[in-house]
């Protein structure tokens, strides 16, 4: 892991229409946001951005169908939270690294 990088971030929003897909990858505040087919595709690995603002916008923009998930993996406080989007809903579960890894230690995992 880089120096610095106390956030990594993942994840796809799916069923956006391209304007909305480039409007949102114009106004993400992550390292990385691109448009791809039918949505967009979120990567970064950095300092504390708002992911919650941004993906309240996000899900105001889906359509019926549409859906995604990011994951942001905070490595201060050592937790994982997966962010599940439904048009108008946002869902957060949070996890702490530990227990997430714990049931997969005996495959080589710390």
């Amino acid at each position: 892991m880089r120096p610095g990088v106390d956030y990594r971030i993942y994840g796809r929003i799916r069923g956006l229409s391209p304007e909305a897909a480039g409007k949102l990858a114009a106004e993400a505040p992550f390292e990385t946001a691109r448009a791809v087919a039918g949505g967009i595709e979120i990567e970064h690995e950095g300092r504390y951005v708002d992911v919650e603002e941004f993906l309240a916008r996000a899900v105001v923009l889906l359509p019926a169908g549409g859906d995604g998930d990011v994951d942001v993996i905070d490595h201060e406080a050592w937790t994982i939270t997966r962010y599940a989007l439904r048009p108008g809903d946002l869902q957060a579960v949070s996890h702490g690294l530990d227990d997430v890894l714990d049931h997969t230690k005996n495959e080589g995992n710390f």
